[in-house]
């Protein structure tokens, strides 16, 4: 439960609007390090908004809730907004890019601006969720996601070569040369990750903290790591 994942978003709207929402009981699981300050904002509301501690999201308590609300636009595509829809819930989330695979369902509802959210949620309030067909809870599987990167991650080679290249080539069958080239790639790419890893400079322009390369000892126990053996001086003898 961080400010970054919507909540600021969703009290803000929630506040704006008291008046018109009047009839809605909200409820947030969440552990982390914004929630007490997200439990004092909530308690400030007239609304009957209620934070709890975070549950597993296959926990059955979830399963009596209709709606789920989703305002937030810092996910790439948000895990539990598939949860929700695979669950057969009404989703309310923002017109945003990381929602833009939601809205081929039924279940979601998306609103451009604060007074389409007011509607929206009102709406859902009012409704029934739309039973999901197979393909849909395919769609929502974990199965298609990953084939969905599959297909994503797939390398188009070239579909015809001049004919004296041909000629001078030994021939493999498509899929040889796929995977030739698919593990030459894979196999420069890790070379280049355990190189470039090594380097203060480049793990810095990654984002890495600054000086973390190789942790001091206030460092390693900030992280809870442990001490490296201590290296035992070795005696040199002279000889002369």
């Amino acid at each position: 439960m961080v400010w970054s994942k919507g909540y600021r978003e969703l009290l803000d709207l929630l506040s704006k609007y008291q008046s018109r929402l009047s009839d809605l009981e909200v409820d947030l699981y969440g552990s982390g390090e914004d929630s007490d300050e997200i439990r004092e904002s909530a308690e400030r509301l007239s609304l009957a908004v209620n934070v709890h501690p975070g549950r597993d999201h296959a926990d059955p308590l979830f399963h009596d809730y209709k709606v789920f609300i989703n305002p937030s636009t810092t996910d790439v595509v948000c895990t539990t907004s598939a949860e929700a829809l695979a669950m057969g819930k009404i989703v309310i989330c923002a017109n945003h890019p990381s929602n833009e695979f939601f809205k081929q369902f039924p279940n979601c509802r998306i609103y451009n601006n604060d007074e389409e959210f007011v509607q929206v949620t009102l709406n859902a309030l009012a409704e029934q969720p739309t039973p999901l067909t197979d393909m849909q809870m395919y769609d929502l599987s974990w199965e298609a996601a990953t084939d969905r990167f599959m297909e994503a991650a797939e390398i188009n080679l070239p579909t015809a070569e001049p004919r004296i290249q041909q000629a001078s080539k030994t021939y493999f069958p498509t899929f040889l040369r796929t995977r030739k080239l698919k593990q030459s790639l894979e196999d420069a790419s890790v070379y280049l990750h355990q190189a470039l890893s090594g380097l203060e400079v480049t793990r810095c322009a990654f984002g890495a903290v600054p000086k973390t390369l190789q942790p001091d000892e206030q460092l390693r126990k900030d992280l809870g790591l442990a001490s490296p053996p201590k290296r035992k001086k070795q005696k040199q003898k002279l000889m002369t």
